[in-house]
């Protein structure tokens, strides 16, 4: 699916905690998420903490969408 977005010019950024699957399917931009039941979001942090994480996941997709995608390439928030 991601790969057939792309065909069409849409560029896609992929927030995944099992980053093999996104690689298997062809994904060029892969953003490496916190974990499989909750990729964006940190449930351990305080509400307050937790909007920022997310905020910086967004953010990083975002960033990720303005550069070329290459085939498998994964990134992470530092």
């Amino acid at each position: 699916m991601v790969k057939e977005i792309e065909r069409v010019g849409i560029p896609v950024t992929q927030i995944c905690a099992v980053v093999d699957i996104a690689k298997s399917v062809g994904s060029s931009r892969i953003l490496r998420g916190f974990a499989i039941t909750c990729p964006v979001g940190n449930p351990s942090l305080s509400p307050a903490d937790e909007k920022t994480s997310r905020r910086r996941y967004v953010e990083k997709a975002l960033d990720m969408l303005t550069r070329p995608g290459k085939r498998g390439a994964v990134e992470d928030i530092l």
